[in-house]
């Protein structure tokens, strides 16, 4: 599971500015009554999301990097195999995470095969199997061979 963790101010209408052009409503976050905060009052608000759905292949996403190496290699090998792909970013508190998104929908399932799925593909491991800090084992003995 991983954690973002974002500093919003709050107004009393209910909506929490996260940045200038970016806020969320109070009602899209809680059932509960709009707090009776003053406005201005910081607010912490945590995101946890699990990784592991992140390569499911949901909205075309197939797998997710810590490294900038990693992605381009993938990228590149998907293209080899004729799926195209394209590298997204989300910024956790601490790194970046990168994502590989498959543009067709049909070549998702193909995707998730080569990268990790099937004994003929890679067989890659996602980053987080690994201790904080180590690298991809799985990647770097596929990338030697």
């Amino acid at each position: 599971m991983k954690l973002i963790n974002k500093i919003g101010v709050f107004n009393p209408d209910g909506e929490i500015i996260l940045h200038p052009g970016i806020s969320i409503s109070w009602k899209s976050l809680s059932n509960k009554n709009i707090p009776d905060l003053p406005l201005g009052t910081p607010l912490d608000i945590y995101i946890l999301f699990d990784e592991k759905v992140l390569i499911s292949g949901n909205h075309g996403i197939v797998w997710a990097t810590y490294h900038q190496y990693q992605a381009e290699v993938l990228h590149n090998a998907l293209l080899a195999q004729n799926i195209t792909s394209a590298i997204g970013k989300v910024d956790l508190d601490d790194q970046v995470l990168l994502l590989i998104k498959i543009h067709n929908m049909n070549n998702v399932a193909d995707a998730m095969d080569f990268i990790w799925r099937k004994e003929s593909g890679m067989r890659l491991k996602p980053d987080w199997v690994y201790p904080e800090g180590e690298p991809n084992k799985s990647f770097e003995k596929w990338i030697v061979g």
